[in-house]
């Protein structure tokens, strides 16, 4: 149980690290996004959003640096297709790419106000629910 409650927030910091959502120049969610759902149900400032773009920036950057040219490759074709890729990292990318994401995960609760914390918290609650 302990490790379905640590998996889901970093699932969902993944996803936005590595969704193929479109940003425009000024940080925001292209509409209709799962992002721009998210930001808004959040009520994040436009430089909560800016900050947290960056933040999503720099840890895909960081993930793709940890991946092989052929693994770079595959995660692009599955995300063109909408699917999940199978990367077999190893367990050193594993390691890495957990730290990066808990790392992610730090920065951008640290943006929040306390109230968007609990809002976060009981959309993350509602999710692990509905799965």
């Amino acid at each position: 149980m302990k490790m379905k409650a640590l998996l889901l927030p970093a699932a969902i910091m993944v996803m936005f690290a590595t969704s193929p959502v479109i940003f425009t120049h000024a940080g925001v969610a292209a509409p209709g996004s799962r992002a721009e759902a998210w930001q808004a149900k959040l009520n994040l400032t436009d430089a909560q959003k800016a900050k947290m773009k960056e933040i999503r920036e720099s840890s895909k950057k960081q993930i793709d640096a940890l991946l092989t040219p052929e693994q770079r490759t595959q995660k692009e074709q599955a995300r063109q297709q909408r699917k999940k890729p199978n990367l077999n990292l190893t367990a050193d990318q594993k390691a890495k790419m957990k730290e990066i994401r808990q790392n992610t995960k730090t920065q951008m609760q640290a943006l929040l106000t306390p109230e968007q914390q609990q809002q976060w918290k009981q959309m993350r609650e509602q999710k692990r629910q509905s799965q």
